[in-house]
């Protein structure tokens, strides 16, 4: 099968770029199965044997136009101004907006997040554990991994935490001022990222947001290291009481750690391997393009996917001071 893959980019990311490692991900993954690849992207791009489409200035209007004619499947990972002739199927990564509309062959990525836009077609983002190492016996010390400027992270509930337990807590993600136990690392590299995340005790991780399927969990878990979280979102698919610990309220967040002493860092990497690894979700995507080729749409013109989320299916998870709940009460926010 000749699949051609779409994300507006330049690959493969010099940094973070969370969707952009997906799509390098599968297109090697899709290359190692035999498939020829192409891969629509932004000037600059370099990916070894792989076929690379330099993306049209401005907004092209139709994605046929720009593809080679002999594309099998187009595998966009963003949305697109029309609908394809050719089969396809469109990737949703973040959520959505009142009055956004879907195509029939578009998938979301976990269970809730495709609850949140009318639909029961989903595919887990996945890691290869292959680049994470394994670390069964972790040293005393906590990570916040995520955007530090990204308010619905949580990183001011993160840091209250730790002050309140007297725990050492390394952020990645974004610069600050490092007090006590408090240490910010800034941007790093892959190596520094898995070295701090495979030796911390656990990924402190207290999101505040409908996840569609957090990535730094999923790295976490790789690198055998449990996941403190709330239950936004995708994380109770995510986390179960063997790999981490989901939380409701702020005296449960405190009361965590405690909790860790019977989680296996062995399952926390199992569960990477076996259900977020890049080859599951490879061969979930090519089971969707199976059902596409062979079928037709994923769903008719009376079932397209649409945008339903409700903000109050966000519990937000916070230091209980008089202040934070009056933030939370005048904006919506703490």
């Amino acid at each position: 099968m000749h699949i051609c893959l779409f994300h507006d980019s330049e690959l493969p990311p010099q940094h973070y770029g969370g969707i952009e490692r997906i799509v390098v991900a599968l297109a090697d993954e899709y290359k190692a199965r035999g498939h020829r690849v192409s891969v629509l992207c932004k000037k600059g791009s370099k990916l070894p044997g792989v076929n690379t489409i330099e993306v049209p200035d401005g907004r092209f209007e139709n994605i046929d136009d720009v593809i080679p004619k002999d594309v099998d499947m187009i595998h966009s990972h963003q949305p697109l101004l029309n609908e394809p002739k050719t089969n396809y199927l469109i990737t949703i990564h973040g959520n959505g907006h009142k009055g956004e509309k879907y195509f029939s062959n578009t998938n979301f990525l976990s269970r809730s997040h495709g609850r949140n836009h009318n639909s029961n077609i989903f595919v887990f983002n996945g890691v290869d554990p292959k680049r994470y190492t394994f670390v069964e016996k972790k040293q005393d010390y906590f990570i916040f991994l995520a955007r530090t400027t990204w308010r619905v992270k949580n990183l001011k509930t993160a840091i209250a935490w730790a002050n309140d337990l007297g725990v050492h807590v390394k952020i990645i993600g974004g610069n600050g001022i490092s007090r006590g136990k408090i240490e910010y690392l800034g941007f790093v590299d892959d190596n520094v990222k898995n070295e701090v995340l495979g030796n911390a005790r656990a990924l402190i991780y207290p999101t505040n947001w409908d996840e569609p399927c957090a990535g730094a969990p999923l790295e976490a878990l790789a690198c055998g290291t449990p996941v403190i979280s709330t239950r936004n979102g995708c994380m109770p698919e995510m986390v179960t009481n063997e790999t981490g610990v989901l939380c409701d309220t702020y005296s449960e967040l405190l009361g965590a750690p405690i909790k860790l002493e019977k989680i296996s860092t062995k399952k926390c990497r199992e569960k990477a391997e076996y259900e977020f690894s890049v080859g599951r979700m490879a061969t979930d995507y090519l089971e969707l393009f199976d059902r596409i080729t062979n079928l037709g749409n994923l769903v008719d013109d009376d079932h397209l996917p649409k945008y339903g989320f409700k903000k109050s299916s966000v519990r937000f998870l916070y230091k209980p001071t008089i202040v934070n709940k009056f933030r939370l009460g005048l904006l919506g926010k703490v």
